[in-house]
């Protein structure tokens, strides 16, 4: 008869190899992508402050309002990045450049 500790410990041990080998692919390729954009940021295939479409239709900052397109009448646009903040902010919600002083 089959010891039914031994089972679940090679069950438990595959699957963990498993989640292993799945993390570290995906781990691979955020690093390679990264990568890619950094040597075309460097070799000026791409400017360094992109809008980029993806965060901002997932990262909608929930003080600005429904749609999130910033269009309200405290916000102050970051002159690196274009991103719009809050007047009381100080620096750039996006890319954490210091926004200038008075909004």
């Amino acid at each position: 008869m089959v010891d039914l500790g031994i089972l679940y410990v090679a069950i438990t041990g595959t699957l963990l190899l498993v989640a292993l080998g799945v993390g570290i692919r995906v781990l691979r390729d955020v690093v390679g992508e990264a990568r890619e954009r950094h040597r075309k940021r460097r070799s000026g295939e791409l400017e360094r402050y992109t809008k980029d479409e993806e965060y901002d239709r997932v990262h909608r900052d929930p003080t600005e309002g429904g749609d999130g397109d910033g269009d309200g009448a405290t916000s102050t646009p970051c002159p690196h990045c274009g991103a719009d903040n809050d007047a009381a902010f100080d620096y750039c919600r996006r890319c954490a450049s210091p926004l200038p002083p008075g909004g």
